[in-house]
């Protein structure tokens, strides 16, 4: 057979009726199947619809002070990987392209800005592709104190009514989706809010001083959970992430004012808890099995690291930070010898940018 002849055989699938394709279409249950399908020709596009777990639904929402508004995001992250660079990596949101300059329209793609390089799109066809979680966002929101943003519905199934809860660090405010208005939450501490997320449909926030409390979406029942001690004369911050409905971490970083200490990644050890739920208790841990948790400011997010090619320079059982007082990230792992979570130059990653996404290099 000629090489000519090989070409021929290959089958235009742009040239499947309409009745099969639909069918094909129900059995694509990965989004980014769904957009590769999308790219064989507009006729393929037409039919199949933009995947859902993509979309970024937006909602108006009142300003604190009703003069305004904000507008609330529902935005799905991602880890990807572009399959020809194996040492660069990005975490972050991928949208939607509707520009029809671009060689994919209404495809996905990334505008990674990379120091020292102009701003480019990536486009998504190219790369290994990891769903992580959905986060909310509040664009354009100047409340005083703003650090962050956590949704539930109302109902299991997700739609209808919603609760909104505002972290301005020292005051709580929440929202109803039915009501569409502001509301003080009730006083839970003097301290700041140190972080809130949501967990097996409740919310769950941590105060500096370590009072630590989960309370569901209607507001009827307050979970006060077991008080984190922590010692207020060094200097922490605490980030909650979720592993799925699974796990719920809790991740102290703690910096000495040891002043022998040759730099600032040396003074800084960390303490892991996982939430026991049963016994509404956190409980120390060393080992967080095959995950890896990510905390920076584009959300909290946990990972396998089996899931992903050689970890994407992270082992498992490791925390990575995506900020820091340089552009090499602060990864942690436990050391038996010093029962603590320190500083690890086992994989060096270095931060090539941090906007739109995090931008990361495995340095080998």
């Amino acid at each position: 057979m000629t090489t000519n002849e090989i070409k021929l055989s290959v089958p235009d699938w742009s040239l499947l009726p309409e009745k099969p394709l639909n069918i094909i279409s129900k059995k694509l249950e990965d989004c980014f199947d769904v957009i590769h399908a999308r790219s064989v020709c507009t006729s393929w596009r037409s039919i199949l619809p933009f995947p859902s777990y993509l979309s970024r639904p937006s909602y108006s929402l009142l300003t604190l002070d009703n003069k305004g508004t904000w507008s609330l995001e529902k935005i799905p992250l991602f880890l990807f990987r572009p399959r020809a660079l194996a040492v660069d990596y990005f975490l972050g949101r991928i949208g939607r392209d509707e520009s029809e300059d671009l060689p994919y329209p209404n495809q996905c793609s990334v505008k990674v800005e990379i120091l020292g390089s102009d701003s480019r799109f990536m486009n998504m066809l190219d790369c290994q592709i990891f769903p992580l979680r959905h986060q909310y966002r509040m664009i354009g929101c100047n409340a005083k104190g703003y650090r962050g943003v956590s949704v539930l519905p109302l109902n299991k199934e997700g739609g209808g009514d919603f609760v909104v809860l505002l972290n301005c660090s020292s005051v709580l405010m929440v929202l109803r989706g039915n009501e569409m208005r502001w509301r003080r939450f009730q006083t839970l501490s003097v301290h700041p809010c140190d972080d809130l997320v949501t967990f097996r449909g409740r919310f769950n926030a941590i105060f500096v001083d370590g009072d630590v409390f989960g309370f569901d979406p209607h507001f009827l029942e307050l979970y006060p959970l077991v008080r984190l001690e922590r010692d207020l004369t060094c200097g922490s911050s605490t980030s909650l992430v979720p592993s799925g409905d699974d796990e719920l971490f809790l991740v102290e970083l703690i910096v000495s004012r040891n002043k022998d200490a040759l730099d600032l990644m040396s003074r800084i050890t960390l303490r892991v808890c996982r939430l026991d739920v049963d016994a509404g208790q956190w409980v120390v841990v060393k080992d967080i099995g095959d995950r890896v948790l990510v905390i920076g400011d584009l959300g909290n997010v946990s990972f396998s690291a089996k899931e992903l090619p050689d970890g994407c320079g992270e082992s498992a059982n490791s925390i990575l930070f995506t900020y820091g007082p340089s552009n090499v990230t602060c990864s942690y792992k436990y050391d038996d010898g010093l029962n603590c979570w320190i500083y690890s130059r086992e994989n060096l990653v270095t931060m090539l940018g941090t906007s739109p996404v995090v931008a990361l290099r495995v340095e080998r």
